[in-house]
């Protein structure tokens, strides 16, 4: 799979996630899952000993923010 494929299928999958889930993605999403895929290597861009994203601190996050750390899932309104 090549990189822009990736990319794509990554952001598919975190959008079935956010769905799921009752959130949005974030205007920014596209710049958080290019430094996912590309600086952290898949993990969390927030803090890369969470593990891979989306990391476990997220929904406690968008709870209490309405947006998670990495400004990756929104609340939905």
């Amino acid at each position: 799979m090549n990189e822009e494929n990736n990319k794509e299928h990554f952001k598919h999958v975190l959008t079935l996630y956010a769905a799921a889930k009752g959130y949005v993605l974030s205007p920014f999403a596209d710049k958080v899952i290019n430094r996912c895929l590309t600086v952290c290597e898949g993990k969390c861009p927030c803090d890369m000993s969470r593990g891979f994203c989306p990391c476990g601190e997220h929904e406690k996050e968008i709870s209490e923010m309405g947006h998670c750390h990495c400004n990756l899932f929104l609340k939905k309104e």
